[in-house]
């Protein structure tokens, strides 16, 4: 399972050895979508099989008006769901409609995505099993509170070293730290202000060794979730 698909997901997904099974969009910010345009290539060279992609439905609006090429038919696999890439191609696209709170299965894998506050918009983050995903936040709604008890690895949106209305900071990574309690996080989204070393001295030295900064080909065990 890939979260969101960024302009340089070939090179990332080639350097790490991985190839996605499945694909969930957490918003339509073209920094988390804009490596849609490169699937058929992909799917034809690469994956070499049918592609699911889950999003919810703002989200999937914004995707096919950006590429509505990869989008053809409404009728396929229930109500659900899209097909999209080609009536005369060999692999197909299916594009899922989720909601935040509702449970879905993807590849044996259950995810509960729920909302995150993102600005002016919001995103959705993704908790599978003791594990969340939450870029591109600011701060979360109190019915998405639920999914934030009992992690044990988040991975954290930190953008800025200042405070901004629709992204993550070093203060507020403490705050909602302070708040959930997880073992261990580890950020992302860093803009290239953010020096590694800096940062992570900058938690340690405030009592937080378990608040690291992410970086590419950073690979996280995930084996011992609990289900």
């Amino acid at each position: 399972m890939m979260i969101d698909i960024g302009p340089d997901f070939r090179l990332q997904t080639s350097r790490a050895k991985v190839i996605p099974d499945a694909i969930l969009i957490t918003h339509g910010h073209w920094d988390h979508i804009a490596g849609i345009g490169e699937l058929p290539y992909y799917m034809e060279e690469v994956l070499k099989r049918d592609l699911n992609i889950y999003a919810d439905e703002r989200c999937l609006s914004f995707v096919r008006g950006m590429f509505p090429y990869l989008f053809f038919n409404e009728e396929t696999k229930g109500s659900t769901s899209i097909v999209g890439f080609g009536e005369n191609k060999q692999y197909r696209i299916f594009w899922h409609r989720i909601r935040a709170f509702e449970t879905i299965e993807a590849n044996g894998i259950e995810m509960l995505p729920f909302s995150q506050h993102h600005g002016g918009s919001d995103s959705l983050g993704v908790r599978i099993a003791n594990f969340v995903y939450s870029s591109d936040v600011k701060s979360f709604p109190k019915e998405s509170w639920r999914f934030l008890a009992g992690i044990d690895t988040w991975i954290l949106d930190c953008d800025y070293w200042k405070e901004s209305e629709s992204h993550g900071d070093p203060e507020t990574v403490l705050k909602h730290v302070d708040q959930f309690n997880p073992k261990q996080v580890f950020l992302t989204h860093m803009d290239e202000k953010m020096d590694y070393s800096v940062l992570k001295a900058w938690f340690a030295d405030r009592g937080y060794p378990q608040i690291v900064p992410a970086y590419d080909g950073l690979k996280i065990d995930l084996s011992s979730i609990r289900q």
